[in-house]
């Protein structure tokens, strides 16, 4: 809660439509994680720019990890209320102390658009990790001036990439610019995911649209920008990829409030993926407490393979024993140059390179998680002159022979191994020339599912270290119901 709100400081003669108004409000908050405030402020006619600044106690736990921050943003006239898409203008959680709001041009996060006159309101998400609390000051600054000219409105970025039909097309699925935390411009984002080889990368910015919409006026003609939010809750993170370049999801709820259901509902609605985003980081407010039943995906793999993916690895083959066709994707997670984009990737089978067919793609499991683009993995099973690839489903009779194939290319140095229901049942070690494929047969539909992995050879003191792993291929009686979903 907030203990104290000063009375705001007015500057002289900041009434008479010229110069500025000064507000000055300050207070402390308690210890705690999990709270969002706001600070109202009236905003006179004739304002045509809001300019935000605050400072607060530091108290670092761990310095450069653990300590307290103060998340801002900002929310317009029409209302702060949990999902009320219309009055957003903005978030930059803790990556800022400041910000900017006019018509014509905002910080990075932020929307610009016109100043209304009325009720405004900086929202504060306070991590105070100091057990007597944390002071906190805002200084709101209302600059007054003629109303500029009507800003040219860029036309929506492209949602296909003409001339790719159907195929397999990779892409990078956790992205990080200026627009939130990240240290890249959106041009050298676009320079990186080139350079990794990719076809595609989703934008996925802390709780704002603000990345998205800035892409639609530097259209990528070569590449394909899939619009999306890093939607970051107290009580876990989930990617919402796909969305319209003005969608936007709001993040303030917890398990407890029962309504991120809706909020996974609103995503699909709008033609957009749920994808829960490193769910075993053993970080505060990061780890995923949600659940998995409106989640289309799991991000199994985040960055450098580490052992928090081999515990979201772990969650996500538990789903698949107990029937869920949930899917496993990856992605950098890139914030800046030392980590580098497209690893992992995720390559997609898709009837062509667009928005629609990737997310369907995704959403089917159609895929594969691959370390770089150097790295090639290919997984089948079939039965006679029947067969299929990940995210299929092969229907087999009981007592019919089924021969699961996986081919990798690119990953000297590992062992390629096929997973099913009752854990690894094949392997064989890929020599030098990194080229290698395994041969698998079962009967009938027993498997239920077979999915491949490629892991880098290690001494056993170590764990080994992720190449590349596919979504399953489904096995089925053609008499038993598959939509386990």
């Amino acid at each position: 809660m907030v203990d104290q709100v000063a009375v705001p400081a007015v500057a002289a003669g900041a009434r008479t439509g010229v110069g500025t108004t000064v507000l000055v409000f300050s207070g402390r908050f308690r210890f705690g994680i999990d709270k969002w405030e706001y600070v109202p402020f009236e905003v006179p006619p004739g304002v045509r720019r809001i300019t935000v600044r605050t400072a607060w106690d530091r108290f670092p736990v761990v310095p450069g990890l653990a300590g307290n921050v103060l998340d801002i943003g900002i929310f317009g006239t029409a209302g702060w209320e949990v999902g009320n898409r219309r009055g957003f203008r903005g978030w930059s959680g803790g990556a800022r102390t400041w910000f900017t709001v006019s018509e014509t041009d905002a910080t990075p996060g932020y929307l610009a658009g016109p100043i209304e006159p009325g009720m405004w309101a900086v929202a504060l998400g306070p991590v105070v990790l100091n057990p007597l609390g944390m002071r906190w000051r805002i200084r709101v600054e209302l600059e007054y001036g003629d109303r500029p000219p009507v800003p040219t409105v860029a036309e929506p970025a492209p949602r296909a990439v003409p001339d790719r039909g159907p195929g397999w097309y990779r892409g990078d699925l956790h992205l990080h610019s200026v627009h939130s935390d990240g240290r890249r411009t959106q041009d050298q984002v676009a320079e990186a995911v080139r350079e990794a080889g990719l076809d595609f990368f989703a934008s996925t910015e802390h709780n704002t649209s603000a990345g998205n919409r800035a892409w639609t006026a530097q259209p990528a003609d070569d590449l394909l920008v899939l619009p999306g939010q890093e939607v970051t809750t107290r009580h876990g993170h989930w990617l919402a990829v796909g969305l319209p370049p003005e969608g936007w999801v709001d993040w303030r709820y917890a398990p407890r409030d029962g309504s991120f259901a809706d909020h996974a509902r609103l995503v699909r609605d709008q033609g957009g993926l749920v994808i829960a985003a490193h769910p075993a980081v053993p970080c505060p407010s990061a780890a995923w407490e949600f659940g998995y039943r409106h989640v289309d995906a799991i991000e199994v793999w985040n960055g450098h393979w580490n052992l928090d993916d081999e515990v979201a690895l772990r969650i996500w083959h538990r789903l698949l024993r107990r029937g869920r066709r949930i899917a496993a994707v990856g992605g950098s997670d890139s914030h800046a140059p030392h980590q580098p984009v497209g690893h992992p990737q995720t390559e997609v089978e898709t009837t062509g390179l667009s928005a629609a067919a990737l997310v369907e793609g995704l959403r089917l499991g159609r895929a594969y998680i691959t370390g770089s683009s150097a790295v090639t993995l290919r997984l089948t099973a079939s039965a006679g002159e029947r067969g299929t690839g990940p995210g299929h489903t092969l229907h087999v009779p009981p007592g019919t022979p089924v021969t699961v194939n996986a081919t990798v290319s690119g990953a000297p140095g590992t062992t390629l191994r096929i997973v099913t229901a009752t854990g690894p049942v094949a392997r064989t070690n890929i020599g030098e020339s990194g080229t290698g494929s395994l041969r698998w047969t079962t009967t009938g539909a027993a498997a239920r599912f077979a999915r491949a992995e490629v892991r880098r050879n290690r001494p056993r003191r170590f764990p080994s270290s992720m190449v590349a792993l596919s979504n399953p291929v489904w096995l089925a009686h053609p008499d038993i119901p598959t939509d386990c979903r």
